[in-house]
């Protein structure tokens, strides 16, 4: 019976999933030296175009990041979100309204009009289109800030104001293209500040949650009798959001009939298509078809207009034609039925989205990162088992480790090691792993066997 355990413990202690799938630096096409930041233990690696361009799964499963020691450090992916982008803020020229305190009252209803007096620009309300002002209209009520030129949603509005310390004062925000008819963005909004200094402790700022100017001014106005002379407005556009910015990896087109097929040396997801004639004044409609393996039929993909015309000095060029995450690894290029194709091979550039990740700088330099296995069975890890007490956009924070791409070393076909050739399919590494299980389930009954006959014949034996 100790035979049976000693077989079963080391039988058990053998990991044949773990033996095989064992990622080396070997395994993998393309490598890159990879600079870490000095005493960092997470740190965000940004996967350069050249690493994009030899990539063979969709899911950048070939992916790996290998310490001084060729051990694979963790790697977890970073999610691809939008860009905010902030615009800064920007003060903007003001115009004091003059009115009758009779006036102020009814400042909803009242037309503005602005007028040069003794050099400087005046705002003074009118009563009817051919009333000329008061003489009796002498004390501000408000202040015109002249917002034409902003297009962008806005995110706040600041004032800068003598005002009685402690003592808020409720501001109300209005709108208008002809200084006639106003709609409100804000009402009663107070402003306060707590000792005499401008830096001192309170809230000067107005929200504007995202309202939209189109050629408007705005209107500044408080209650009759508040202690409180403007003297400056500052206006914050709100931020905005953009799409990551898609990194561009020029193609090879090779004529093929009456259009060009182009033979895609990566599997990434294709965004976007850029093409450009080589020559000038061209305009072709085409078409784009793809494939997964040569000898497969042509599906279509997208069509789109490709131009490259001058006028009155200047270059148009085309538009990329978006190809919506398609995974393919041959394109065709043909122009539309019955349209001339192009003279000479386009010029191509495939766009395709960014991918970052986070990893642990465990283990000792020089740090590898190797790209370019297909097959390759994901390792990457879930971003909050990696970052304590996760929060999005705490990888952000993150320092950034820098990707050597003029040290790129290119692995010979020849020289990758056949574990990873006998694992670049799915179905080939299962053959393998139950061939082992199987092998060792024989050798385990064997031995049972064997040793059963052993207790027979030893109970025969016995008188």
């Amino acid at each position: 019976m100790r035979i049976i355990a000693h077989v079963a413990c080391a039988l058990l202690m053998i990991n044949p999933e773990a033996a095989l799938a064992a990622d080396k630096p070997e395994d993998f096409a393309v490598h890159f030296t990879v600079q870490t930041v000095p005493d960092a233990s997470l740190q965000r690696l940004v996967l350069p175009k050249e690493a994009m361009a030899v990539l063979q799964t969709a899911n950048a499963a070939d992916v790996r990041l290998f310490n001084g020691k060729g051990q694979s450090v963790p790697l977890a992916p970073i999610p691809l979100r939008n860009v905010t982008i902030a615009s800064p803020s920007r003060e903007w020229p003001i115009y004091p309204i003059m009115a009758t305190t009779q006036q102020q009252q009814n400042l909803g209803n009242l037309s503005l009009r602005i007028e040069k007096t003794a050099g400087r620009s005046v705002v003074r309300v009118i009563e009817g289109a051919d009333t000329q002002p008061s003489a009796s209209a002498t004390r501000q009520i408000a202040t015109l800030v002249d917002t034409r030129t902003i297009k962008e949603p806005l995110a706040e509005l600041t004032v800068d104001a003598e005002l009685t310390p402690g003592e808020p004062v409720a501001l109300t925000v209005a709108a208008s293209k002809d200084l006639k008819i106003w709609r409100t963005l804000a009402q009663d909004v107070p402003v306060f500040r707590f000792g005499a200094t401008a830096d001192g402790p309170g809230s000067m700022r107005v929200p504007l949650a995202g309202v939209r100017l189109e050629d408007d001014y705005l209107r500044i106005s408080w209650p009759p009798g508040a202690a409180f002379s403007l003297r400056g407005v500052r206006i914050t556009p709100a931020s905005s959001s953009a799409a990551p910015q898609r990194l561009s990896v020029p193609l090879i087109a090779r004529p093929d009939g009456n259009g060009f097929v182009i033979a895609l040396p990566f599997a990434t997801p294709l965004q976007a298509l850029d093409i450009h004639p080589a020559g000038p004044n061209t305009l072709v409609p085409v078409r784009l078809s793809g494939r997964s393996v040569r000898g497969e039929s042509w599906r279509p993909l997208a069509t789109g207009v490709v131009y490259r015309m001058h006028s009155t000095g200047t270059e148009s060029l085309s538009p990329p034609i978006e190809m919506n995450g398609v995974s393919v690894r041959e394109l065709r290029i043909a122009p539309a039925a019955g349209v001339p194709g192009f003279a000479t091979p386009p010029h191509v550039r495939a766009l395709l989205l960014p991918r970052e990740w986070v990893f642990v700088a465990s283990g000792s330099p020089p740090f590898t990162l190797a790209v370019g296995r297909a097959g390759a069975d994901t390792t990457e890890l879930p971003l909050a088992s990696l970052i304590p007490g996760y929060t999005a956009g705490a990888e952000h924070t993150l320092p950034t480790a820098h990707v050597n791409v003029t040290s790129i070393i290119r692995q010979p076909p020849g020289n990758l090691s056949r574990i990873s050739q006998a694992l670049g399919a799915p179905s080939t590494r299962s053959l393998v792993l139950w061939a082992v299980l199987i092998g060792g389930v024989l050798v385990l009954g064997g031995v049972a066997w064997a040793v059963m006959r052993q207790m027979k014949s030893a109970d025969k034996s016995q008188p």
